[in-house]
């Protein structure tokens, strides 16, 4: 077999998303015989603010995709997938199976908030808007949906499940398998392999966003052949700077305290994982002796709780000790007249709510009020972007105000943080993921902020691979891969696929792929 050159066979990398959120890895594989096959991993919304333009257009032609891969389904990696049929893509998306059962909850959600933020009904708004992965300030500037419930179902009858550690073939020339990641449920690792006769098989492992364990749930190892392969790792970078011995493990300890002190103690969760992953902590305190069993604990958000019923039905995905996660004296928050209940509702209690950052979901009817309670601790479970409620809330010096929409609001509650949830591997983690491919000939950093990404990629260079590729991928360069790693970069003007200039085009053809298919139906 003869190595691969620039005439030969190779696969140019692009990832469209130029930190964390809006994931998708553009892939176009040029084969000997000049066929071109083009993919994408993942299609991810936008949720920092200063990215938003991204969230309406594609800078590709959606209709010369041939097929999707989903790494997990989590917003800022699925969100935009809707979209893409609609703007004309017509070929399969792939996932775990796990994953594939999943995507509906959230696809269905982010829908409604779309649909809802057009409305002028503001009843329906409120209520749609009570639970989404999809920040409040992007449905207010939309004039149309970014797509819709029928845009949706359209997707998920091209959504395919695939079990983990089965090689399918997607093409005469390209087969992949999805590996198990401990990220989230259903998360994977995904392995593409571009082969074709005479020639040296490239190879293309991305690693979604990675975590080595869960709580819920064994990872279940790949085949050890897969492991001696020469690949070309896609790594994602997100605490590629963080060390795992700087996690302070503090979440219990102040939960425990603000109950003493009675306190309202109230955690923003993330719907997927992190909800279900603070149920089964509250259980274990409980069943540890640390916390009354007699506290009341309100979980509010449609989407979490629809999540937490499909853990509780699927506990055969779940390890024995796992499976009994709903901690006692647990409630589910349905109505907004309960909401304004439990803000009267004295002593000691815990109010669990999406979303995550603070800035939408049920979060944004409660912390407006607890910040002004000197009885009130608010504990963030996660990373807060920049510009979110949860940032400002966190930046904030106590007893200094806080702008609420337009309302000046002294902070006097506790607020609170911890990484010690995250569903993220840090530095060590990512490097030993590396590490497990001995033969790995090149290696790209994607998904993270800029400066660690940069700081990351080096880390790689100095501890793993010094005399080895080792590039950052980003929406203005192209990594070309070989079978023998990276061949070269380029510039993405360079490139075939090229930005559309005028997104009216693409509004054009989204209108007739939707007029033809509802006259299919």
């Amino acid at each position: 077999m003869s190595k691969n050159t620039k005439a030969d066979m190779f696969v140019d990398i692009v990832a469209l998303h130029d930190e964390v959120t809006g994931s998708c890895n553009i892939c176009t594989v040029r084969l000997p015989d000049q066929r071109r096959i083009k993919f994408i991993v993942d299609c991810g919304l936008f949720q920092e603010e200063k990215y938003q333009r991204e969230n309406y257009y594609f800078p590709f032609d959606p209709r010369e995709i041939d097929f999707a891969l989903v790494t997990h389904n989590h917003i800022d990696h699925i969100g935009r997938i809707p979209k893409l049929y609609k703007d004309g893509f017509n070929g399969p998306t792939y996932a775990s199976t796990t994953t594939s059962e999943l995507m509906t909850y959230a696809l269905n959600n982010t829908a409604e908030i779309f649909e809802a933020a057009t409305s002028q009904n503001q009843g329906r708004v409120r209520h749609a808007m009570s639970d989404t992965s999809v920040p409040v300030y992007l449905a207010n500037l939309m004039n149309a949906p970014l797509f819709d419930k029928d845009d949706v179902s359209y997707a998920m009858d091209n959504v395919y499940g695939v079990e983990f550690n089965r090689r399918i073939k997607i093409d005469p020339n390209v087969s992949v398998m999805f590996a198990g990641n401990g990220h989230l449920l259903g998360a994977s690792s995904i392995l593409v392999t571009i082969s074709y006769p005479g020639q040296r098989s490239i190879n293309l492992f991305f690693s979604g966003d990675y975590a080595k364990t869960n709580m819920f749930f064994d990872v279940k190892a790949m085949p050890k052949n897969i492991y001696e392969l020469p690949v070309t790792v896609i790594e994602e970078s997100t605490y590629g700077t963080t060390s795992n011995n700087t996690i302070k493990r503090v979440f219990d300890d102040n939960l425990v305290e603000a109950v003493d002190m009675n306190h309202t103690f109230i955690a923003p969760v993330f719907a997927l994982g992190r909800t279900q992953e603070i149920l089964l902590k509250i259980r274990r305190l409980q069943e540890a002796g640390k916390l009354d069993p007699t506290i009341p604990i309100f979980l509010d958000g449609n989407l979490a709780q629809s999540y937490t019923s499909y853990y509780n039905h699927h506990k055969k995905l779940l390890t024995p000790e796992a499976r009994d996660f709903v901690p006692e004296n647990l409630s589910m928050i349905h109505e907004f007249a309960e909401r304004e209940a439990l803000l009267k509702k004295g002593g000691a209690k815990i109010i669990l709510t999406t979303s995550g950052m603070g800035s939408y979901g049920p979060a944004q009817f409660y912390l407006p009020y607890f910040i002004t309670r000197a009885d009130a601790t608010i504990h963030f479970c996660g990373f807060t972007t920049p510009n979110t409620f949860g940032r400002v809330l966190q930046d904030t010096p106590q007893g200094e105000l806080i702008d609420v929409k337009g309302v000046m609001v002294e902070k006097k509650a506790r607020v609170l943080a911890t990484n010690e949830f995250s569903g993220h591997g840090k530095k060590e983690d990512l490097l030993e993921s590396i590490e497990r491919f001995p033969n790995a000939k090149s290696v790209l950093v994607n998904h993270g902020e800029k400066a660690t990404k940069q700081s990351f990629a080096q880390s790689v260079t100095d501890t793993i691979y010094p005399s080895k590729g080792v590039e950052v991928l980003g929406p203005d360069v192209c990594v070309r891969v070989g079978a023998y790693g990276i061949i070269k970069t380029l510039p993405v003007t360079d490139l075939e696929f090229k930005s559309f200039d005028a997104p009216e085009e693409q509004t054009k053809g989204r209108q007739k792929q939707k007029l033809f298919r509802r006259k299919m139906q």
